[in-house]
């Protein structure tokens, strides 16, 4: 199973030179006085080996644990990537949306995972997680929702055989700590990770922990690289668990909320959709008139996280940092700067037609030269982005067969950003949208963020493709019709909806678009299911290029044929009595 977000994109991918920071939830400046000598000092014994057992029993005693409950790691990263390897694989339940890093972590790792989602501000409920789950993830406040589940429903998931594991990244954030399990008397089949870099501006450190279950603990412990975590770090560990900075991170706590509660009623009074009731060092919102406000703020200097990359999350959300006064009223300016602005965005979904550009209709022809923004394919015909005017901004969202391919989401994402921020976008396509083109994802996409949408259809290379090699889909007297087919899956593939035997005696032509590397299990689906191994049939590759390339055989014949001409994707296979007809030159 693939993730359909980019579970690695994280806050710091938002920021850049000149753009106001509220997409990371690190504490900003620099770390108090105090914090920076504990770190400096340790600088003097760099020439030793770390020894983290200062810092592992200072740890325990801020959260009244034993040594062998504690494992100090740099940062909360490298915890979830321990519990991926350190723990036996059985199978992972994820309670969405929340930090990515954890999933990615056990993806990584080989696990399977069923996810868990919730709608924003959606209690847990224990009867969601499968009893067959061995691992469960969920955060605790959740990034990016702020929602803080009770101790009791937490605890409510814990089964024989089963580990939880509670991300309490933020929960120094929410003042008095009520809901965390970090001090609970019994925490078998529990593991909590925490991190020290939000309150105390620690992220280029690197300095967190892992507490619970000790023999889950010491599993981890085992795959720990030695050393991992370094003598400053440690000594940061150390000075931030002594009671003073304790008390500080609490009063800290309790700035942060009355902070982020003041953000919510300047944004509810602008019209901005929040999560109820949510907790932490930020806030998930949206706006349902502006759904491309991330990329209008970004245009505005001012950097926020967008949210579409947590599952379960859409286009739409994002995420702001809760921040000082000073810091708010730029983000508020910027708001009000933006609202009514911009007319409304477009996005135009344009078929390209087959091979070079002359393909192209003049409907999709005229969308191209008036847009502001032009998301193109690979097979999309690129000799006329070199003819638009200097302003136009054309992203490649190119998906090259068993190579680089773009995100679908991300090329959805795309479409809605820049629409939502006024301007006349472009999807520039081979072919038509619709045949195997996935444009219905998109104009999905498009919608759920009230975006308008125009079609513009193109040539469908499933016909066009044969005819530019001289090979009619329909012939009188040859066929009646014809019937075109994903060749991307072979015939055995569980995931495979046609069917190829009624294919194999439905006496139309038959055009396989996708099907290079399937071609030999195609064909011989097909001469199992009847149809005579003398069929013609031709394979068309690069078709309307000056490379085109065609090859004609029979079903018997044409995939070693391929496979000795090196036939690569794109390419175009035609099965059926019209495959062998050549038009005699006049």
């Amino acid at each position: 199973m693939t993730s359909a977000v980019d579970l690695l994109h994280h806050g710091d991918a938002e920021t850049g030179p000149g753009l106001l920071d509220l997409a990371v939830n690190v504490r900003p400046g620099p770390p108090p006085q105090w914090l920076t000598a504990a770190v400096l000092s340790a600088c003097a014994r760099l020439d030793s080996y770390p020894d983290p057992r200062a810092a592992t029993a200072a740890v325990a005693a801020r959260h009244g644990r034993a040594d062998g409950e504690v494992l100090v790691t740099a940062g909360a990263a490298e915890a979830f990537t321990l519990v991926a390897h350190g723990l036996p694989r059985g199978h992972a339940a994820v309670v969405h949306p929340q930090f990515t890093e954890p999933e990615a972590a056990l993806r990584a790792a080989g696990w399977p995972i069923t996810r868990i989602p919730l709608e924003p501000g959606q209690p847990l409920n224990a009867d969601l997680v499968p009893d067959a789950c061995t691992l469960v993830v969920v955060g605790n406040p959740t990034n990016p929702t702020g929602t803080l589940h009770p101790r009791e429903v937490l605890t409510a998931l814990r089964r024989p055989g089963r580990v939880l594991l509670v991300d309490e990244a933020f929960m120094d954030a929410v003042p008095g700590e009520p809901e965390s399990l970090a001090g609970a008397a019994d925490l078998t089949g529990v593991l909590v990770v925490r991190s020290l870099t939000k309150t105390w501006g620690l992220a280029g450190l690197r300095i967190g922990y892992l507490l619970g279950d000790p023999g889950a603990v010491a599993a981890c412990a085992r795959v720990q690289p030695r050393w991992s975590v370094s003598a400053p770090a440690l000594s940061a560990a150390v000075a931030c668990c002594a009671p003073d900075a304790v008390a500080q991170a609490a009063d800290h706590a309790r700035e942060l909320t009355a902070a982020r509660e003041k953000l919510r009623a300047q944004l509810t009074d602008r019209g901005f959709e929040l999560v109820t009731d949510s907790v932490g060092p930020f806030l998930l919102t949206r706006h349902p008139a502006r759904p491309g406000l991330h990329a209008e703020l970004r245009g505005r200097g001012v950097a926020v996280r967008r949210a579409d990359t947590f599952p379960g999350l859409g286009p739409g959300w994002i995420r702001i940092s809760v921040r000082d006064d000073d810091t708010t009223a730029l983000l508020l300016d910027a708001l009000d700067d933006t609202r009514h602005v911009r007319p409304a965005g477009t996005v135009t979904l344009v078929g390209g037609g087959p091979g070079q550009n002359g393909r192209i209709t003049v409907d999709g022809l005229i969308a191209l030269q008036r847009a502001d923004v032009v998301v193109t394919d690979h097979l999309a015909p690129r000799g006329l982005l070199d003819h638009l005017p200097p302003h136009v901004t054309v992203i490649d969202a190119a998906k090259h067969p068993r190579g680089p391919a773009t995100p679908q989401e991300t090329i959805n994402r795309l479409l809605v950003e820049h629409a939502g921020a006024g301007r006349r976008v472009v999807r520039l396509k081979g072919g038509d949208p619709f045949v195997f083109g996935r444009g219905y994802e998109e104009i999905e996409a498009c919608a759920a963020a009230g975006i308008a949408v125009d079609v513009c259809p193109g040539v469908s290379s499933a016909i066009a493709g044969p005819a530019v090699a001289g090979i009619p889909v329909t012939h009188r007297g040859s066929t009646q019709g014809f019937t075109v087919v994903s060749g991307h899956l072979p015939p055995d593939h569980p995931g495979s909806t046609v069917d190829w035997s009624a294919l194999a005696r439905g006496g139309t032509t038959l055009v396989v678009l996708m099907g290079v590397a399937t071609l030999g299990a195609i064909t011989a689906k097909l001469r199992a299911s009847g149809l005579p191994g003398d069929t013609p049939a031709a394979v068309v590759a690069d078709a309307g290029h000056h490379d085109q390339r065609q090859l004609r055989g029979t079903l018997d014949s044409i995939a070693a044929d391929a496979e000795a001409a090196a036939i690569q994707p794109p390419a175009i296979t035609v099965i059926g009595a019209v495959a062998a007809l050549r038009p005699e030159p006049r």
